[in-house]
């Protein structure tokens, strides 16, 4: 034990053992709420200039969660719930912000910030409902929930960069101190016998013949709505959108929901990799976005608009990475999600606090380099992480500006809804620190059936087929993943 609370609650370091080990053993047990928020890519460094490091610390911790003592899932059809479970769920972000009152500075700066709290997934439809006019819905999507989250007692937390690994205990939903810290030791003991034994997890193989996929529009329709959404940015309707096609498969006979990340998280490092188990669905996410981040009463955005692959070499791509950051088109897209986020984090923070002190940074990946930036604020006091959130949900980068306009015209457009895809994932500690991505490069998974989707920004300068084929670059992973390395048998 390193540390003991006054509430209750307790702090318990263990010898290091591997995420992957440990989330193996929970799958193989069908863990109820079983949630690894993945930072995959923790050991890759790059040239620490003074942007890199304010957007590198985000892919030093990773958590694994299961059995939350609450969840909270929403259908389609329960929509009338929505606004009851989200007052719910604000009110226990704040119901347990005395946990943590006590915790020293040096416990504090030694543990990893989530210590037990609400985490799951928010989908873009919980908030911005489709067209359903214009919606070809396929079979299983009125079955898929537009949200899951779980309060969690309990979290194994890792520090990727010190190879520390610590079990945080709350003791909830007891409501004494003395009750807490019995509930809270039991949950570490229960996550102490869990970490014995843990065999190395293996390689999952890929089927000799990979799945076929199909998308939802195909090269010559996702064109058109490319063109269709550059007339309405030059009538002055809208600044830019964000154009998504959504492709469907079928896992290869004998494959898991689980075994299609590990190989995901192997070709496709990223800091936000994330993989749940709710109930008949899977998520496997590669994500690179942050959402939103709170720390105290700080807030702070990282919005990725421009793309480029990953070159052949050094020299190739070097050349990409500055074709990059010196594309005017690409930094236009970055700066007008930009001045969205700005707009919505003012909606929760306090006056003059917004900032930015990163623009348009490049940043490089497993497998891309992206213009990443960084907003910045305070706060106000007479709010919450939740809230905030709520404020600015769903992402700008994933949207367009201005959001609502946007919103209306992906959603005619696009001829699949999004569900779950581009909403967010991610937790809210009882103490009020939060940390969320842009559901992005991810794939949901019920049974041996996938889809996902893969887009990009489209504003007044875009190439139509540029766009097409950003987007198929977008989708390589995904589809490798799958076995699939030729993006013509998703065509």
């Amino acid at each position: 034990m390193i540390y003991a609370a006054d509430s209750g609650a307790i702090i318990q370091s263990h010898e290091w053992v591997e995420p992957e080990a440990v989330f193996t053993r929970l799958n193989e047990q069908n863990k109820k709420g079983a949630l690894w928020l993945d930072s995959s890519n923790a050991r890759q460094t790059q040239a620490q200039t003074q942007e890199t490091k304010i957007l590198s610390p985000h892919n030093r911790y990773s958590f694994i969660v299961a059995d939350p003592y609450k969840d909270f899932i929403l259908y389609p059809h329960d929509i009338k719930a929505r606004d009851a479970m989200l007052a719910e769920l604000d009110h226990i972000c704040t119901a347990h912000k005395n946990i943590w009152q006590d915790l020293p500075a040096a416990i504090d700066t030694q543990t990893p910030p989530f210590r037990g709290g609400i985490a799951g997934i928010i989908g873009y439809d919980l908030l911005a409902p489709p067209n359903q006019e214009n919606q070809n819905t396929p079979p299983l999507m009125p079955l898929m929930p537009l949200m899951v989250m779980g309060v969690y007692a309990s979290v194994l937390a890792f520090d990727m960069d010190e190879k520390s690994c610590f079990i945080i205990a709350t003791g909830l939903p007891a409501t004494t101190p003395s009750k807490r810290q019995q509930a809270a030791q039991n949950a570490i003991d229960a996550w102490c016998a869990q970490l014995e034994n843990l065999p190395a997890p293996k390689k999952p193989t890929l089927s000799p013949t990979p799945p076929k996929v199909q998308s939802n529009m195909g090269r010559g329709s996702y064109m058109q709505a490319v063109q269709d959404i550059i007339e309405h940015i030059l009538a002055g309707d809208i600044f830019q959108a964000n154009l998504a096609q959504c492709f469907t498969g079928t896992l290869p006979e004998g494959d898991t929901p689980f075994h299609y990340y590990q190989r995901l998280r192997h070709i496709s490092p990223a800091p936000f990799s994330a993989f749940g188990q709710f109930g008949e669905w899977s998520m496997a996410s590669a994500s690179p976005e942050r959402f939103l981040r709170t720390h105290k009463n700080m807030i702070e955005s990282h919005p990725i608009k421009g793309t480029r692959r990953r070159g052949h070499d050094t020299t190739s791509d070097a050349a990409l990475k500055q074709a990059l950051q010196s594309s005017d088109k690409d930094r236009a897209e970055n700066i007008m999600i930009v001045d969205l986020l700005r707009n919505d984090l003012s909606k929760t923070c306090r006056d003059h606090s917004v900032h930015v002190p990163v623009l348009c940074a490049p940043q490089s990946f497993a497998n891309v380099h992206h213009l990443v930036s960084v907003i910045r604020a305070e706060l106000r006091a007479d709010t919450n992480p939740f809230a905030a959130l709520q404020a600015a949900f769903p992402g700008g980068s994933i949207t367009g500006a201005p959001k609502k306009r946007a919103m209306e015209i992906i959603a005619a457009f696009e001829p699949t809804p999004r569900a779950l895809s581009y909403g967010t994932c991610g937790y809210i500690g009882f103490d009020g620190t939060m940390d969320s991505s842009i559901i992005i490069r991810t794939a949901f998974m019920r049974g041996r059936h996938i889809h996902f989707h893969v887009g990009g920004g489209i504003v007044a300068d875009s190439d139509a087929e540029s766009e097409y084929n950003e987007s198929l670059d977008k989708a390589r992973d995904l589809l490798g993943a799958l076995g699939i390395t030729s993006q013509k048998r998703a065509l």
